[in-house]
């Protein structure tokens, strides 16, 4: 399959909106059922509430203010897209880029621009979703008293610029119960501001997606830029802890962030009990990741069971970037096949290490500085270099992987 997609989705970059064109992504899935269209607040806040299973809210093209959160409640088989497919022409914009956590809020604030409860089956697609202090999309199963059950929610296409908490915000159910069944791709998640040292956490409290008890869920090819905290010490771009289970992260492209890939977290699970750890028998695979200005880490891996970190590129300027640091209750987990500027190390329990490149890999990328990190020809050291791994059978481009497969993300 041809990689232009990915080069010109990197080289064409306007802050405001990344533009690719080559690889087609999926089409869009059909939803059927009912249609009903929109072209104000009131009419869109109208259509949510009514929302009868198997409908799909249109919004015609403009600019959206919320006065207030868009909740999506005891819903079933919900489709909420762009009448036009197009995410830079439908914006949904909150309560602005501020500090949320010490700032005077008033009732219904859309400090939370979508809140989804005790539904299944919703898919969001084609929006912009911009300026909002608190959480782009919230999945909440913690706020009522009622238990609020969510399952299968499905994020495509969309564009979250400058969310000043949480783009995309799952909470930790009370009684313990898992989101089961869910993704989020193809999408873009950016930052061009960043938050100030008075903020939460002396303005490190950011992040894009931060997800607690899933079981399979997919995080696939979407693209995160300066996704930063005040001090380089922002949470992760894709951050899931607390008993997810089944967690795939793959394809997707970190530029620019504090920390790009966490599973787990140094604290103990939320509603912890002996013996539970934040994540368990997931896989991280064919991502490319450059370093921020202040470095950071590449992916994180805590208090996790059963973890494979395979065939991921991985560039900072520093060798010694922490490009996969694994620390604090670890077992089985495997770390095969990535390219790395920067150092792996840790320490943990059944932690198998094989046929990972590391070194100043001079010349052998496109171009770090966009995020490109297709090789070139000078990469010899890692052409058909790498393990044959059952789980990793293409590239970050869905190429198929030979034989011999090169090591990290790209397969050249």
């Amino acid at each position: 399959m041809a990689k232009s997609f990915w080069k010109l989705i990197l080289f064409i970059v306007v802050i405001s909106q990344l533009i690719g064109c080559g690889v087609r992504e999926p089409d869009f899935p059909e939803r059927p059922g009912r249609v009903v269209k929109v072209a104000n607040e009131e009419e869109l806040a109208l259509a949510i509430l009514n929302a009868e299973s198997h409908e799909t809210i249109l919004i015609e093209d403009g600019i959206y203010i919320l006065k207030q959160s868009l909740v999506i409640e005891n819903k079933a088989h919900l489709t909420l897209r762009s009448s036009s497919g197009d995410s830079s022409k439908v914006v949904l914009q909150g309560d602005g880029w501020s500090d949320f956590y010490h700032r005077e809020r008033k009732e219904n604030d859309p400090a939370d621009l979508i809140v989804i409860r005790n539904s299944e089956d919703i898919f969001i697609a084609d929006l912009t979703i911009r300026e909002v202090s608190h959480y782009g999309i919230k999945l909440d199963t913690e706020t009522k008293a009622v238990k609020s059950n969510l399952k299968d929610i499905n994020i495509f296409r969309c564009h979250f610029l400058n969310i000043g908490t949480r783009a995309f915000k799952g909470t930790a159910a009370k009684d313990r119960k898992h989101l089961v069944g869910g993704s989020v791709s193809y999408c873009i998640f950016e930052n061009t501001k960043m938050p100030d040292t008075s903020w939460l956490y002396n303005g490190d409290y950011i992040s894009a997606i931060d997800m607690m008890y899933l079981d399979n869920w997919v995080f696939s090819d979407n693209i995160f830029r300066n996704i930063r905290g005040a001090n380089g010490g922002g949470r992760g771009a894709i951050f899931v802890w607390n008993q997810c289970r089944n967690i795939v992260v793959e394809r997707n492209i970190f530029v620019g962030c504090d920390r790009s890939i966490a599973f787990g977290n140094p604290s103990e699970p939320t509603y912890y009990e002996p013996g539970t750890l934040h994540n368990y028998d997931g896989i991280i695979r064919n991502n490319f990741i450059v370093a921020g200005d202040r470095q950071g880490k590449g992916i994180e891996v805590v208090w996790a069971d059963n973890i494979q970190v395979c065939n991921n590129t991985i560039y900072a300027t520093d060798p010694e970037y922490q490009a996969i640091h694994y620390f604090q209750k670890i077992s089985r987990l495997f770390i095969a096949n990535n390219l790395v500027r920067g150092r792996i190390y840790g320490e943990g329990e059944g932690v198998l290490s094989e046929a990972n490149l590391t070194g100043d890999m001079e010349g052998y990328f496109v171009n770090p500085v966009t995020g490109d990190l297709h090789l070139t020809k000078l990469a010899k050291a890692a052409l058909g270099k790498g393990l044959q791994i059952s789980t990793v059978r293409d590239d970050i481009d869905r190429q198929k992987r030979k034989k011999h497969p090169d090591t990290g993300a790209d397969q050249r």
